[in-house]
């Protein structure tokens, strides 16, 4: 049977990256490999602890199943001399989902229905909660260039009116909020899990005719990109301001 040494050796991280936070690193340069204690919850998931040495003592690395929970775990360490060692391992907590596709893509009419589905993977240690509605904001794809090139155009010096015609101009090409039901795939993803999400929404009418809008949907700390299409010409939108 193999030594156990006294001491103990600290790893603090998320699951695939966990890092030496020992005082000490010296004593550790002697590990060699890694395998989980006989009875440790973790070895359950049946993925066998790897390490990875550094240069130094000091850039040593260990890796767990990605999906191991969040927690403090012990892993034995084994020694270059055939010995062991314990060390206490503390895992954070990981989000991380992938989507498919990877943005969110939706077509349709001012003031009409547009609707979009995600397939969704979470990929974290840690379960991630859809809720029944998601909200962000979107912004004119030519908003920024139209808001300069209106400003160029000023016949005046004044540096008040210029800043504030620049603004003005950004605040028109805000979209608003772009609200998104969740009418199917709502509620916890656990790790590992994944689901389709079916999303439905009315777009605003205030949405201008052949624009295209941008944002970013947060989901469990994930940006998803939002491309927002608007049906119709951008004539159809300038004849529509000249009849008002």
């Amino acid at each position: 049977m193999a030594e156990r040494r006294g001491g103990s050796v600290d790893f603090f991280g998320p699951p695939t990256r966990l890092r030496l936070a020992a005082a000490n690193p010296e004593p550790f340069r002697a590990a060699r490999g890694a395998h989980w204690p006989e009875g440790e919850r973790a070895a359950r998931r049946g993925a066998r602890p790897s390490l990875r040495p550094g240069r130094d003592a000091a850039a040593t690395r260990l890796r767990l199943d990605p999906l191991t929970p969040p927690g403090d775990y012990t892993v034995m360490l084994e020694l270059a001399d055939g010995g062991e060692r314990e060390a206490h391992v503390v895992v954070e907590a990981r989000p991380r989902l992938r989507v498919s596709p990877s943005g969110l893509r939706l077509e349709g009419a001012p003031g009409g229905a547009a609707s979009a589905r995600l397939l969704v993977e979470n990929r974290g240690n840690v379960g991630v909660t859809i809720g029944d509605a998601l909200v962000t904001g979107v912004f004119d794809d030519d908003g920024i260039e139209t808001a300069l090139a209106s400003t160029y155009r000023l016949d005046t010096d004044d540096v008040n009116r210029i800043v504030g015609h620049v603004f003005a101009r950004l605040r028109d090409a805000h979209g608003g909020l772009l609200r998104l039901r969740v009418t199917e795939g709502a509620g916890e993803i656990a790790p590992g899990e994944r689901r389709m999400l079916a999303l439905e929404t009315t777009l605003s009418s205030k949405l201008r005719r052949g624009h295209g809008y941008h944002g970013v949907l947060e989901i469990g700390q994930h940006g998803i990109a939002v491309e927002l299409r608007i049906a119709g010409t951008k004539e159809d939108t300038h004849q529509e301001g000249t009849a008002r």
